[in-house]
């Protein structure tokens, strides 16, 4: 029987039951170095083994091209592109450990029968679509749709009768509680009448299922002029439209390996596709693209085509809704040589973005049954993003008044900023030029503006697996000596400063400047240890980024339940704090996020240092030699962070007081 743990310390009770060597081992094969296991990067191709599992410690760390490390969780997240609750909860299940969250207890059952009621009521539709007479308008209109019975039952279609009962009568038949149902969204209550009834009559049925494959909620076509044309589930504790990838269930796998996802705006586009061989392709139910389904899809690749249809206006909308959810994309760090000769990392869009634009009055559901080579050479043609927005804002802009023109630089300077070649920039720069008939150091300056902003915001950024790790930005997984206890303290470093951001969310965006003015790495998850604060700061960007105002209680809500109880102990701390000057509180945080990071390098000096002497002693002197450049850049930006330790708090909050501070707070 598995064995039930508070959340306080259920990573930890993970932690100690899964063996790290052997979960690594079913990727790449280890051979045993003294007290450490090496083998071949599971996460890049590689000849001489750079990667090393530490089971003292319970971590693990490549030392060669990734540069990535981390404990069992990290490695589950990256390698399978899972979310950190996935990984909970995957591992818990292999090791027996009940993922019980204290106070939520209600929620997660609440959860797992919505999942259990709506898998029943996707059997109920799926039976009455093959086997009761009523559906035969169901499958008469899935033939003429071209669609077969094979792939019907793959995305298990199905057909709600039209009586205003027969599923509630069904289920509750199963002893389904009425409440559930309603829950579920499965039915829904008359109020005037007393009663309750049926959401789905009389239409066929999309169940949606989540990336795990579970039925989260339906979707309902009505046949001839019934209204509406379409019907979703109503939101409810597992449905939320907005964060729905229909299809990507059966498609995640296509897409990592092709490499390239391809988004359309309906179920049948979905079906008609995946039943013709093209199983990369996905919907977002007929809704604007936005961040959450976004950040979905980049665990899988970084390359998007958006297929449109032939509306102008409705094209507008999208690609207006796609420019403002593509800034929840990761970003991946390039190096640039600035003016004076420096070469500096820099935050641009981690994603490639391409739209293509289908025949008038054709939707891809058509296309692709009736002219597959058209189809593929819709995708194949598909214009970049930049190209798209420029044809756009051409259209939509009056470019004959300074006002159009100014809207017309403003939408577009952003996106030119973002591209990663110098040659790419001066290219649109030059169009962006001759369409508004400005001169191109304006436009250039604007640009540059637009990148400055960017970089500036960088640290409110959403990290993903598309993102480059730097070796001397990865953060190790804790020693067992280092794990926090299961009580609320004592509080280390990294609690000290996630506690300081948590009260004052304005010092992530001030944070973001320091980093940028002194030339240092973005703030990032990876800068804690521990696995709870790094997905509560990861959480924390995301919601910055976002366009709801900040609301502590809202910030929750989107947190995962499993991290409820460190939150509430970080948020107790912060209450515990005395009351200080501003400046000195963002003082405390720079120096505590560069003793971290301190921290952090001198832990990895002296794991390099054991691992080397562990193979001088068994004779594996090119093993030695191969750690030496990983240790020399180590220690040059060890040293380098020490400084500036010193040097940062000195120039900010006191060789210019406090007007030095001040600026930076109103930039």
């Amino acid at each position: 029987m598995a064995s039930s743990v508070t959340d306080f310390n259920v990573t930890d009770t993970i932690k100690q039951r899964v063996d790290l060597v052997e979960l690594v081992s079913r990727y790449t094969s280890l051979k045993r170095a003294g007290s450490v296991y090496k083998g071949l990067c599971p996460f890049h191709s590689e000849r001489t083994p750079s990667f090393v599992v530490f089971p003292h410690t319970g971590t693990w760390h490549c030392f060669g091209a990734c540069g990535v490390g981390g404990d069992v969780f990290s490695f589950v997240m990256r390698k399978e592109n899972l979310t950190f609750r996935e990984a909970l909860e995957l591992l818990a299940a292999q090791v027996g450990v009940d993922l019980k969250v204290s106070g939520s207890e209600a929620r997660s059952e609440q959860r797992t029968l919505l999942y259990e009621v709506n898998e029943l009521a996707a059997g109920f539709f799926q039976h009455a679509l093959a086997h009761h007479p009523m559906g035969e308008k169901a499958r008469l209109y899935l033939k003429s749709r071209g669609v077969d019975e094979t792939t019907a039952q793959a995305f298990r279609l199905g057909y709600a009768l039209p009586g205003w009962s027969g599923l509630r009568d069904h289920l509750l038949e199963h002893g389904v509680s009425l409440e559930l149902l309603l829950d579920a969204g499965l039915v829904k209550r008359n109020e005037e009448r007393q009663s309750t009834y049926d959401a789905f009559r009389d239409r066929l049925i999309f169940p949606i299922c989540d990336r795990q494959g579970r039925v989260i909620g339906f979707g309902g076509r009505a046949f001839e002029n019934g209204a509406p044309k379409y019907l979703n589930t109503s939101e409810t504790p597992i449905f939320h439209k907005s964060h729905v990838v229909y299809g990507l269930d059966r498609a995640h796998r296509a897409i990592r390996e092709q490499n390239r996802v391809i988004i359309v705006e309906g179920y049948m586009d979905v079906i008609a596709a995946h039943q013709h061989g093209y199983t990369n392709i996905v919907a977002c139910m007929g809704t604007a693209l936005t961040s959450e389904q976004l950040q979905q899809l980049q665990r899988y690749t970084n390359n998007f085509v958006l297929a449109l249809d032939a509306d102008a206006a409705g094209q507008q909308a999208t690609v207006r809704g796609l420019n403002q959810a593509r800034q929840s994309l990761a970003r991946v760090s390039k190096p640039v040589v600035t003016p004076d000769g420096k070469v500096q990392l820099q935050e641009r869009l981690g994603a490639n973005l391409f739209i293509t634009t289908l025949p008038e009055g054709r939707d891809p559901d058509e296309v692709i049954r009736q002219d597959a080579r058209l189809w593929e050479q819709l995708v194949a043609e598909a214009k970049p993003l930049v190209d798209f927005y420029f044809d756009v804002v051409a259209r939509q802009a009056d470019l004959s008044t300074a006002l159009g023109k100014g809207q017309a630089v403003a939408e577009l300077t952003p996106l030119i900023a973002e591209l990663h070649d110098e040659i790419e920039q001066q290219h649109y720069i030059q169009r962006l030029s001759r369409m508004v008939q400005i001169d191109e150091t304006i436009i250039a300056s604007r640009v540059q503006a637009s990148a400055r902003t960017m970089r500036a915001l960088a640290g409110n950024q959403r990290p993903g697996p598309a993102q480059n790790a730097n070796p001397m930005q990865t953060s190790p997984a804790p020693s067992s000596s280092e794990r926090r206890a299961a009580k609320p303290g004592p509080y280390d470093t990294e609690d000290h400063v996630l506690a300081h951001l948590l009260a004052d969310v304005e010092i992530v965006l001030w944070l973001a400047q320091v980093t940028e003015q002194y030339h240092l790495a973005p703030v990032q998850p990876q800068d804690w240890r521990h696995v709870e604060n790094q997905e509560i700061f990861r959480a924390l960007k995301r919601f910055l980024n976002s366009d709801e105002p900040w609301d502590i209680e809202l910030f929750q809500d989107t947190l995962d339940p499993q991290l409820h109880g460190r939150f509430a102990q970080l948020l107790a701390y912060a209450a515990m704090l005395p009351a200080r000057e501003p400046n000195l509180v963002r003082e405390d945080v720079v120096k505590g996020l560069l003793r971290m990071r301190i921290d952090r390098l001198r832990a990895e000096t002296k794991r390099i240092k054991y691992l080397q002497d562990e193979l001088q002693q068994n004779g594996d002197l090119e093993g030695v030699r191969s750690f030496e450049a990983v240790m020399n850049g180590y220690l040059r930006e060890l040293a380098h962070l020490q400084r500036q330790h010193a040097r940062i708090p000195q120039e900010l909050f006191r060789r210019t007081g406090q007007r030095e501070g001040a600026k930076l707070v109103t930039m």
